[in-house]
């Protein structure tokens, strides 16, 4: 089926960050992306160490043992030819149908006006006062510390690799990285409730489930089972102690899949009973 998205097959990837240590997440997040954009026309990579996946709809790239974010995405750029990628995570999942004809007239800005990232989530939930002068999206100030935010963008594939620095986890990336672009066109969306592309902005959080992950993943009848990987809760005792039970639970589930998860399984309980 053709979309207003297939002019761009041929220029843009989609790069799903991930590790192994979050694999209970590639299912949620490959059932939504079937769910809700299931006409995607771009290569879906899935970046992961050693676990292998089945998948139809998402290419796995396995870059070995963990050497943190930057690293591993370095080693998966490599192996991605397009001159741009849209940057996703594994527990960011699609809430609603994405709208493929705005996100094309948004591609076409993004090429034609040599943009070297455009965001489609709002800057100002950082805190920033932002306010598009179009109404959805705009230049990024030089001056914000919101330039290398890693939700949903779109990237130069060069541009991205440029800003890595091996050792770096995402959250430094975030914080060091606007100072390497204020030379670079950053744009991004204002207001979420415009963008064309609907999700969840972190469906994990401190290395356990939000709340609003686990409503979603039910009210879409799939089946998410906290007891493996457990709900974030406020409170630092609360929080080290579901976290210490992950360690010691994940560990089991990962040896219990038999090295291989399947992506396209019916959305049944998951992670299944052990």
């Amino acid at each position: 089926m053709t979309t207003p998205l297939h002019p761009f097959r041929d220029q843009v990837s989609i790069v799903v960050s991930s590790y192994d240590g979050f694999f209970d997440a590639w299912r949620p997040f490959a059932f939504f992306l079937r769910k809700f954009w299931s006409s995607c026309p771009f290569p879906v990579y899935l970046i992961t160490n050693e676990l292998a996946v089945r998948s139809t709809s998402l290419r796995q790239i396995r870059v070995g043992r963990d050497r943190g974010w930057a690293s591993n995405m370095q080693t998966a750029l490599e192996q991605i030819s397009t001159s741009h990628l849209l940057y996703l995570q594994e527990d960011y999942f699609l809430t609603r149908p994405v709208d493929e004809g705005q996100l094309a007239s948004d591609f076409t800005f993004a090429l034609e006006n040599d943009a070297a990232s455009f965001c489609f989530f709002d800057l100002a939930l950082l805190g920033h006062e932002f306010t598009p002068r179009n109404g959805r999206f705009d230049l990024v100030p030089v001056e914000s510390k919101g330039r290398t935010r890693l939700q949903t963008t779109l990237w130069k594939r060069d541009t991205l690799r440029s800003l890595l620095r091996p050792g770096e986890d995402a959250w430094q990336m975030e914080a060091r990285g606007s100072d390497r672009t204020r030379d670079l066109r950053m744009f991004s969306y204002g207001p979420n409730e415009l963008s064309p592309i609907p999700y969840l902005m972190s469906g994990l959080v401190r290395g356990l489930w939000t709340k609003e992950a686990l409503a979603h993943c039910r009210a879409h009848g799939f089946s998410l089972r906290p007891r493996v990987r457990l709900q974030f809760r406020p409170g630092k005792v609360q929080q080290r102690w579901r976290r210490a039970v992950g360690r010691v639970t994940l560990p089991i589930m990962r040896s219990l899949q038999g090295g291989v998860i399947d992506l396209d399984a019916p959305a049944s309980v998951w992670p299944p009973q052990y």
